[in-house]
């Protein structure tokens, strides 16, 4: 029992820290904004300019940067109060905490960083800014990871996100636009010009959430490990499964899932697959029940299934929903959906062939399921997308990248995996070589045997 106690004190030292270590990075990043006197992000930027105001008037060292952002912090929450009323929870008070702890690290980073000289010219003042995003980022991914404490600056997306039914990327531009707009009117008001906020505030705002969203890509997953979190997109799979699980009593059923390289015909395989074993098949039929689950209509359903832009374009469009523990980007609300339908359908005494949407992924540790991974060589895959679509070879192989490459990016961001990689696959098939009817011919037979293992034989070949 005593060994349980330290191991929970441990973890929650080291959640505790990673929780301060951010709060403290992201503190650095204002301070060195404000430092260059081209402003701060929105979202502190009216402290920004009250602070301005204190130097001007030489008010006592108490109004600093650091307990200005404490008060607005505390404005920020009740705001949220009459924003929420009812909807406000009692422990989202605990915001309070937050709000001056931050406020004290901002005073203890100003103390630290007192060495640095104030900028000569606007060059140094772009680096001050420049040097502040990365810091911030750093800041907002540490203190995320423990999913504790949330800064009130969230809340007030999130709030009037919740309160106006807009999307939180929408809500966080209202809200970010507003404080820029009262900064610059109180700022316009008692200095006659521009101070406090500035060209820094909207450089600030495009692009700490790009930077955030590059360095989740390479360090999150290890910092979720460090303080044994799950994702907020695992976490509301397992909020939305609501009691359905995959079916672990290994009865008698198979569920085949395919993933494909595009011009493989993977589709045409498991619409094949499925007649000739008389069960299921569910692709687009997909988008239907998961738009249903998440409310997302579905011509978004569709628009989203397409992985039309690029990630860098993705990355920018949600970068709001990086920089926030609850809320999630369209493309991870429909990941959600599908992976709970996924898992519906999986849980029901019923065989079935999936095809897409990482389903070898969602129920990999499902003893009924069984992968498949179809490809083809270029040359095959480029003359069966000229033939279907009409197109030239160009056209045909500048589809086949871009159609690969988001599909890579997209498995890859939601399960950490390569896509296509053999060792997740218990077959891996090249319909360029053997065609489209002997593949059919190949799953079955791999199929049988799988179940000659398995001692069950579930399925009747038609």
């Amino acid at each position: 029992m005593k060994k349980t106690d330290s191991s929970t004190a441990i973890l929650w030292i080291k959640r505790l820290f990673i929780y301060l270590l951010g709060l403290y990075c992201m503190a650095i990043g204002v301070v060195l904004s404000a430092r260059s006197n081209l402003g701060v992000s929105p979202v502190g930027s009216l402290a920004n300019v009250f602070y301005q105001i204190g130097l001007a008037e030489k008010m006592p060292d108490f109004v600093n940067l650091g307990n200005c952002t404490m008060l607005l912090y505390v404005i920020y929450i009740l705001a949220e109060i009459l924003i929420l009323r009812r909807d406000f929870k009692p422990l989202m008070f605990l915001q309070l905490i937050a709000a001056v702890l931050f406020g004290q690290l901002v005073n203890l980073a100003g103390v630290m960083l007192a060495f640095l000289p104030d900028p000569a010219n606007y060059g140094f003042q772009l680096v001050y800014i420049i040097c502040s995003i990365p810091m911030v980022a750093v800041g907002v991914m540490c203190y995320l990871s423990p999913n504790l404490l949330p800064t009130p600056g969230d809340g007030m997306s999130i709030a009037i996100s919740k309160k106006s039914g807009l999307s939180l990327g929408t809500s966080k531009v209202i809200f970010d636009c507003t404080m820029v707009v009262i900064s610059a009117v109180v700022s316009l008001l008692y200095f006659h010009k521009l101070v406090g906020v500035r060209e820094g505030t909207v450089i600030c705002a495009l692009f700490v959430g790009m930077v955030l969203k590059q360095m989740q890509k390479l360090w999150q997953e290890s910092l979720l490990r460090f303080v044994e979190r799950e994702n907020k997109v695992v976490r509301a799979i397992q909020e939305t499964l609501g009691g359905f699980s995959t079916d672990s009593k290994g009865r008698p059923k198979v569920i085949v899932t395919i993933g494909r390289e595009f011009g493989a015909g993977g589709e045409e395989i498991g619409e094949r697959l499925a007649k000739r074993l008389g069960i299921e098949f569910y692709h687009r039929k997909l988008n239907v029940m998961a738009a249903e689950q998440s409310g997302i209509p579905l011509s978004k359903v569709e628009e989203l299934e397409s992985h039309k832009e690029r990630e860098i374009v993705r990355d920018f469009k949600t970068s709001a929903y990086a920089m926030t523990n609850d809320a999630l980007s369209p493309e991870e609300e429909l990941f959600v959906a599908q992976a709970a339908v996924i898992r519906q359908i999986a849980a029901r005494d019923e065989s079935c062939v999936i095809l897409g949407r990482c389903a070898d992924f969602v129920l990999y540790d499902d003893p009924n399921c069984f992968r498949i991974f179809v490809h083809a060589r270029p040359h095959a895959r480029i003359a069966r997308i000229q033939k279907k679509f009409n197109l030239s070879y160009e056209e045909a192989k500048r589809q086949i990248e871009n159609t690969d490459r988001a599909r890579a990016q997209h498995y890859r961001h939601f399960t950490g995996r390569e896509y296509g990689t053999q060792k997740y696959y218990y077959l891996g098939i090249d319909s360029g070589i053997i065609g489209i009817d002997e593949s059919v011919e190949v799953i079955i037979e791999m199929i049988r045997r799988w179940c000659d293992v398995r001692g069950t034989h579930p399925l009747t070949i038609l």
